[in-house]
């Protein structure tokens, strides 16, 4: 038995998920969490307060997705640990500068999403940038 969901109930649903996203990103405030993880490229991976608002802020048009973004954003580290490496890019002229380069790994949970994972120029670690859906994907 499916459950059809209304748009406004997908909204709502993003929002909730989005206030809880923040609050987890509260305890991130001077204390990042860091980890590494094999998984196509070895990565050292830091997620501060500020990559957390920066994913739950970026929203499609498609409620739904956004609700599952925003359900994502959660637990980065599960997303690497299940998800797919795709490759890297390199970063456009004149855009995002203190990146190298961007990750992306895919995973599919209901719809198909893209984790975009950026590369900073000073050797840092990785910092998770945008869950994208197929569609930004395919237009980039």
């Amino acid at each position: 038995m499916s459950v059809n969901h209304s748009e406004d109930y997908y909204y709502q649903e993003s929002k909730r998920l989005r206030n809880e996203v923040l609050l987890h990103a509260e305890a991130l405030k001077g204390n990042p969490l860091r980890f590494r993880i094999d998984n196509g490229i070895s990565m050292e991976v830091e997620i501060t307060k500020s990559d957390l608002k920066t994913i739950v802020s970026k929203a499609s048009r498609d409620n739904k997705f956004n609700a599952i973004k925003n359900a994502l954003a959660k637990d980065i580290h599960s997303y690497l640990q299940k998800s797919k490496y795709l490759g890297w890019r390199t970063v456009s002229e004149g855009k995002h500068e203190e990146s190298a380069y961007f990750a992306y790994f895919d995973r599919k949970i209901g719809v198909r999403t893209i984790l975009a994972m950026r590369k900073m120029k000073n050797g840092g670690p990785y910092k998770p940038y945008a869950i994208i859906d197929e569609h930004a994907w395919l237009s980039r």
